[in-house]
């Protein structure tokens, strides 16, 4: 499967840094990119293909709506999250109806904003057994396969068996492995 291209456009710099981090967190994301206007982003959008697009509606240079029709223009299949800080106000435009994912309010971006992504991509540690995913989260708290089965009470071998297995459904292996449970870990812990 082909890794997802998403753009992050927000005006506040360490706010898009930080959305920027959140979608680097999901392995099914190939590229984040990050504009701060409107201008750039519709440079960015010129040069690349976008899957998925998370748009502030207040920019230093226009209406963030009127960004998600260009957008949506030029890559027809993009799935949009609008992000504002008065989203309940938000006034849906009909012809963004079927590509808007999702709108979110900045005062509960991140809960809100993960489990909107969690819909749209679907990630894969998600179908993980609940064994797994319990493993997975002891991974991303930086615990060995030994700790991990002294926790739960099974034998190490148990552990490195479900390990393999959470390694071929996420399709990713050592370092990388352990960097997606701890950046997933990370995530869990920010409300």
């Amino acid at each position: 499967m082909q890794g997802m291209n998403c753009l992050v456009i927000d005006d506040q710099t360490i706010f898009l840094d930080l959305l920027a981090s959140l979608l680097k967190s999901f392995p099914e994301i190939e590229s984040v990119a990050k504009a701060d206007c409107i201008k750039s982003a519709e440079a960015l959008s010129e040069r690349e293909t976008f899957d998925i697009a998370i748009i502030d509606l207040i920019l230093p240079d226009g209406d963030g709506c009127d960004l998600a029709t260009t957008l949506m223009q030029k890559h027809p299949n993009i799935q949009l999250i609008i992000l504002s800080g008065s989203a309940q106000e938000f006034i849906c435009p009909i012809h963004l109806q079927n590509s808007i994912c999702g709108i979110i309010d900045k005062a509960d971006a991140f809960e809100s904003l993960r489990n909107c992504l969690n819909s749209i991509i679907k990630p894969a540690h998600q179908s993980l057994t609940q064994r797994q995913k319990e493993i997975y989260a002891l991974m991303g708290e930086g615990k060995s396969n030994k700790e991990i089965a002294q926790q739960l009470g099974s034998a190490p071998s148990t552990v490195e068996t479900h390990r393999k297995a959470i390694a071929q459904r996420l399709n990713l292996s050592g370092a990388e492995l352990i960097r997606a449970a701890a950046l997933n870990q990370q995530l869990q812990n920010i409300d």
